[in-house]
């Protein structure tokens, strides 16, 4: 069988089968086992037959759309070349949050490298015309794509990669090699990076190979460390063996590629907010394509400073964000912490209102609804608008009780805290406890707490029988409930 027809699926379960299995083996193939339906209802292939100039012939192409694929957004492309891997490769990449969303490429080649010779042969030298000068200029006008590109090889296909690199390399901004084999002739290591003008990263990983293998891996490592252009990274596999390295080695070889996805440059001393804004947006869209807007707007909030930046130019970051087709009501919610944490409250309600215009377009109730309306609810209490916090709560209670009425707990609790309706608040407590409700987890409280605040409630009604009652049923629930104790302290 050849590698290029590995049967991943099965091999999974002889693995689960082995008695020598370990446990790292066990949890490494019970995540892909997880992932390997998802791409099979999530994500289709598309099969095309490209005529090629290079190679006066049709040429078997498949591409691998991303989940939600939209010509609105841009996309890195992985290429994997000589071994089929690309469903598997498709699969990790949709189920991994870190990095991009990808295409994936595979063309069915000869690709002319063999293990006597640094050079391909003169068909594959056809072939390879055809990846430089016609697949990767396909690919980039029939597909909406980043100008990010990312080669991946296993086996023959690593030792075909490094014949990119040495000839080639800025056709791509990162290498992944797994399980290189070995040349029969002596490599001039030199010839690997010669061309090399741009950063790129490269990435090895090694299997529980032959010696010869191994060996040659670490000697290119150590060859190509050397180059001030090289991002790279070497990991050894002890469990994996050659054929399967890939398996093992290619959620961390993507997370090494993409490590800067997540990551947003500090603001330049002097850099207006808006500017700022921008600036990051146009860095990651320019660079990944489609990217993390949701990390972006998060920086852009922590690096606020009250004392630098106007109330204007903060409000007009609020538009902005609202405005974006990529914010959605949790990123104006987390201005909205923010800003409450900056004790810029005006904002911090107008972030907390577009929010709820957000959430609203969606029509979706969950627990980030009961979120926003509680958190803005606390806004107006620390400005001590008693009557618009329990407004919000109310408000809040009414349009998200049909999925969770959690609302109703700091709503209880706010009409016996504040004083404004004792019985009110002990109603709506006692319903809690004694009625059918639904809710999800957000927002509860313990049972002791809520009968405790029953007993507070009763207390302030001096209805001292009452108050007593709840504190005993508080306490026979929680011994240490410090409010009921303290409230039994004193009824004596």
């Amino acid at each position: 069988m050849s590698e290029s027809t590995i049967p991943f699926l099965p091999y999974y379960f002889s693995l689960l089968t082995t008695n020598t299995l370990k446990m790292k083996k066990l949890f490494i193939v019970a995540c892909m086992l997880l992932m390997f339906p998802a791409f099979l209802y999530a994500q289709t292939p598309v099969t095309k037959n490209i005529f090629s100039t290079s190679v006066n012939d049709s040429v078997p192409v498949i591409v691998w759309l991303p989940k939600n694929y939209s010509t609105e957004k841009r996309y890195p492309v992985v290429y994997e070349f000589v071994y089929d891997h690309v469903n598997y490769i498709t699969a990790t990449a949709s189920n991994m949050w870190d990095i991009p969303a990808v295409i994936v490429v595979y063309a069915l080649i000869d690709p002319g490298n063999n293990y006597n010779s640094p050079n391909l042969t003169g068909n594959g030298k056809n072939y390879y015309a055809f990846i430089k000068n016609e697949l990767i200029n396909y690919i980039s006008k029939e597909y909406s794509t980043a100008n990010f590109r990312i080669a991946a090889g296993l086996s023959q296909g690593a030792d075909y990669l490094n014949y990119i690199l040495r000839n080639d390399p800025s056709l791509f901004n990162s290498y992944l090699i797994f399980s290189i084999e070995h040349t029969d002739y002596i490599p001039d290591f030199k010839s690997y990076t010669g061309k090399i003008k741009d950063t790129i990263s490269y990435y090895i990983a090694i299997a529980n190979d032959t010696k010869e293998r191994m060996e040659f891996a670490n000697q290119l490592f150590d060859s190509l460390q050397t180059s001030r252009y090289l991002k790279i990274k070497k990991k050894n596999f002890p469990d994996a063996t050659h054929s399967y390295s890939i398996l093992y080695a290619l959620p961390e070889a993507l997370l090494f590629v993409f490590e800067g996805y997540n990551v947003v440059r500090q603001r330049v001393p002097g850099e207006s907010l808006i500017f700022y804004y921008k600036a990051s947006v146009k860095e990651k869209q320019e660079k990944y394509g489609n990217f993390n807007y949701h990390n972006i707007v998060s920086e852009i909030a922590r690096s606020i400073d009250i004392q630098k930046d106007s109330i204007s130019e903060v409000n007009a970051l609020l538009d902005i964000v609202y405005s974006s087709r990529e914010s959605v009501d949790i990123d104006l919610f987390n201005l909205g912490y923010s800003l409450r944490a900056k004790k810029v409250y005006g904002s911090a309600e107008k972030a907390y209102q577009m929010a709820l215009l957000k959430r609203q377009e969606t029509g979706i109730i969950n627990n980030t609804s009961l979120s926003i309306y509680f958190q803005l609810h606390k806004l107006y209490d620390l400005q001590g608008k008693a009557d618009e916090a329990l407004k919000t709560l109310q408000e809040g209670y009414d349009r998200t009780k049909s999925w969770d009425e959690g609302l109703l707990y700091p709503l209880g609790y706010y009409y016996i805290d504040k004083n404004i309706d004792l019985k009110k608040g002990i109603e709506i407590l006692k319903s809690i406890q004694n009625e059918k409700h639904v809710f999800h987890g957000f927002l509860s409280k313990p049972s002791d707490e809520v009968l405790s605040k029953i007993a507070m409630g009763y207390w302030e009604l001096n209805d001292r029988k009452q108050a007593k009652m709840f504190v005993g049923k508080a306490l026979n629930i929680n011994p240490k409930n410090e409010t009921s104790l303290k409230l039994k302290a004193l009824m004596k």
